[in-house]
């Protein structure tokens, strides 16, 4: 059944099911409260018979008319009396059947409401009984019931008016939201925006636009990095194979295509090495950040001497200036692997020194990597960073991606400058403190 008949019945259901539970406490309630009325004003009516009867004092021949005279003017229920258990008076509209069982208490409780008192005159008792009918109430009940239920229509109308009104309300923003995930399904376009109800329903458009926007945009940047992917690929295997046969054909020797084999099966395993580190760093599943509170100089000197190695053997002067220690939240291997990628770049361009320098300010950390090679084309700084996009001296073009990768998870920011005398890679990372004060605030807990 669709969203908006089961809204709709829904509401009618309860309708009917609040309407039914009105009439049935109004029923019980109504019943309860004419008899308690009349039963009230059966007792003022008995209690001024007994005021009158107080003044009474002749034969039993004479009680008919005394009550006639006297009596009847002060009530309206069916009057009996009884002397000395003797029926001697009803009223003269009273049913034979009543008068039959005048005496009968059983039979005057089920069919009538009743009060009675007994007055002593004399030697003589006399039972003074008023009685109304059951049915009277029922009657009353009915009417009222009549009126109920005509009230209880015209509201149930109403509410229904308001419920299809509500109903609409309610499935019109759903169906336009299943239309624009089936549209999307077909079309693959991020739609836009279009449900402006003030409400959940709204938030879950704008949810829906936001992620339709996010598979978009990661299936062209897939579509790109398979593009690229088999690209790359594609030029280290072709050199591969168009050696390997000119070596078969008796083109090459053996030395030259063994040396040009290589190298390219090596830049071919960098390349598939790259790609698959880098998917791993998106794909939490596989490969979750470790991250860790780590002293940021005895982190950098610790890398410092794991890279002086590299840096020496291309004879070039390896610098490190360190501000005031800091702690960094990090994952300590992720962050080598990203360090180690910028200095790798450095060593192809350096000429004559590469250096670290730190700078602490405003809760952030900025790790300066700087080399004195060629400055980078302005037009190449914006791609820098991008997947595959390799400038001069290029390799797989996927080491600088690792390395944004890596900073984006550990909210921090990376950025190629060209300054005076060469290029600086500028990392920045929030800092937590100095090991300094936490030093001394905890000696000062402790």
């Amino acid at each position: 059944m669709r969203l908006d008949r089961k809204l709709f019945w829904s509401y009618i259901v309860i309708i009917l099911i609040a309407i039914s539970t009105s009439f049935t406490l109004f029923t019980v309630a109504s019943n309860q409260f004419l008899t308690y009325r009349l039963m009230d004003s059966m007792r003022k009516e008995l209690k001024l018979i007994e005021e009158n009867f107080g003044v009474f004092n002749s034969s039993n021949s004479q009680i008919g008319l005394f009550i006639t005279e006297n009596i009847m003017n002060l009530v309206q229920s069916d009057l009996i009396v009884l002397v000395d258990e003797t029926l001697v008076f009803t009223q003269a509209n009273t049913s034979e059947e009543l008068r039959e069982h005048a005496t009968d208490l059983a039979y005057l409780e089920k069919h009538y409401i009743t009060v009675s008192t007994r007055v002593m005159i004399g030697p003589r008792t006399f039972d003074i009984m008023l009685l109304s009918e059951k049915g009277s109430i029922s009657e009353m009940n009915q009417l009222n019931l009549s009126i109920l239920f005509i009230t209880s229509l015209v509201s149930m109308l109403i509410a229904a008016f308001f419920g299809v009104y509500v109903q609409n309300n309610i499935s019109r923003p759903i169906h336009l939201l299943k239309n624009k995930v089936r549209s999307f399904q077909e079309s693959m376009e991020a739609p836009e925006v279009t449900i402006y109800t003030g409400d959940e329903i709204q938030e879950l458009d704008e949810d829906i636009v936001r992620m339709a926007r996010s598979i978009v945009n990661n299936d062209r940047k897939r579509k790109a990095f398979f593009e690229n992917t088999s690209h790359e690929l594609k030029t280290p295997l072709m050199n591969i194979r168009g050696y390997a046969e000119g070596l078969k054909d008796g083109i090459f020797s053996i030395d030259e295509a063994a040396e040009v084999i290589a190298q390219e099966s090596e830049s071919l395993r960098t390349l598939v090495e790259s790609i698959l580190y880098l998917s791993k760093l998106e794909d939490a599943t596989h490969d979750r950040y470790q991250l860790q509170l780590v002293d940021l100089n005895e982190f950098l000197n610790g890398f410092y001497y794991k890279m002086a190695g590299l840096v020496a053997d291309k004879n070039l002067e390896f610098k490190l200036n360190l501000d005031k220690s800091v702690q960094v939240k990090m994952d300590d291997d992720k962050m080598i692997r990203a360090l180690s990628n910028i200095i790798t770049n450095a060593v192809r361009y350096a000429k004559t020194v590469i250096s670290i320098e730190t700078i602490v300010e405003n809760n952030v950390v900025e790790i300066r990597l700087f080399n004195d090679g060629p400055q980078i084309a302005e037009a190449d700084l914006p791609y820098l960073f991008d997947r595959f996009y390799k400038g001069d001296k290029g390799q797989s073009g996927l080491g600088l991606a690792i390395v944004q990768s890596i900073m984006t998870t550990h909210h921090g920011t990376v950025e190629a400058l060209n300054v005076e005398g060469g290029v600086c890679m500028s990392v920045k990372l929030p800092y937590v403190a100095s090991s300094s004060k936490r030093r001394l605030n905890e000696m000062k807990k402790g």
